[in-house]
């Protein structure tokens, strides 16, 4: 993958790990090409936006069924309806770490006890 802040995105029922300028092939969205989908970062929730540039056909899928001594054999086949996806370059900034850290006070205390 390419360098930059990975990103969790729900997009046709499924979730992908991916960084800006990615794409990803998902189950048909109902979006014309050239459209868009908002989805979110699942890791912090911040809104993700999607260009579709591409609807296509997956593989095709053969499948057999058969009964033995009855003479019934039945053969179908299917190709999965899919959108290429591109997340947008421009969606995401990068945070900087101390901002995502807690802020902790740190504090000590004196041990009590007789010396030696």
């Amino acid at each position: 993958m390419a360098e930059g802040k990975m990103m969790i995105i729900e997009a046709g029922g499924k979730q992908h790990l991916v960084v800006a300028g990615a794409r990803v092939v998902a189950n048909r969205v109902d979006v014309a090409v050239g459209g868009t989908v908002q989805s979110k970062n699942l890791l912090d929730g911040k809104p993700v936006t999607l260009t579709v540039v591409a609807h296509t056909f997956g593989p095709k899928i053969n499948g057999l069924k058969f009964k033995n001594k009855v003479r019934y054999l039945k053969r179908y086949g299917h190709r999965q309806a899919q959108s290429v996806l591109e997340v947008a370059g421009g969606a995401v900034q990068a945070d900087k770490k101390s901002d995502n850290l807690p802020k902790k006070k740190v504090t000590t205390k004196a041990k009590k006890g007789t010396a030696k």
